[in-house]
């Protein structure tokens, strides 16, 4: 009998411990914000500049595929504000009326994931103290952020969770201050 009491005892500690965990993990452990993603480009031969074409590497690999040399003329700056419908009458002999119907297709079935906008609620440290242009913006406004020796316990948390734990030096206007470059950070990415 006393090897049964153990036993539902023990069953009974279990279970007590697997709804705690539960709780825990629902309200205790924090959890960030969704990420906010910029939107990426979709591209066609009508739309998309030739800056947006060169500057993403999948679609300046269509061109090099269906307009081979296009991507090597040395004007091409020149028309970077046009499209390649803009610049078709120029160069005949490269951009034909095929090779941009077999382009245009190829060229709208790119997926631009965009750029993330990291920021204090829904970006872990870890992930802008590895990025070196994100580690200099936490560490212009929190002086010696990415050198703090015990930096590496935060690594799995927010910004915005531990300001809790250090008000006055990540206040309010230092997130806010941090937002507003991570934001410009993403915007400049994007190409905006």
């Amino acid at each position: 009998m006393t090897g049964r009491r153990v036993k539902q005892g023990l069953i009974a500690l279990l279970i007590v411990l697997v709804l705690a965990g539960a709780l825990a993990w629902q309200f205790l452990i924090p959890h960030p914000e969704p990420a906010i993603q910029l939107g990426g480009k979709s591209y066609s031969v009508a739309e998309s500049t030739v800056a947006d074409l060169l500057a993403f590497p999948e679609a300046r690999a269509l061109l090099d595929t269906h307009l081979p040399g296009l991507t090597s003329i040395r004007q091409i700056t020149v028309a970077k504000p046009l499209t390649l419908e803009d610049i078709a009458p120029f160069y005949p002999d490269l951009i034909t009326e095929a090779a941009l119907a077999a382009l245009d297709p190829a060229l709208r079935a790119l997926e631009d994931p965009g750029i993330e906008v990291y920021s204090s609620a829904s970006t872990a440290i870890g992930v802008l103290l590895d990025d070196p242009e994100a580690r200099a913006i936490l560490d212009r406004h929190l002086e010696g952020f990415s050198s703090n020796p015990d930096i590496d316990q935060a690594r799995g948390f927010t910004l915005s969770f531990i300001q809790k734990f250090d008000p006055e030096i990540i206040s309010d206007a230092v997130i806010e201050a941090i937002n507003s470059d991570l934001e410009a950070l993403a915007m400049q990415r994007a190409g905006g």
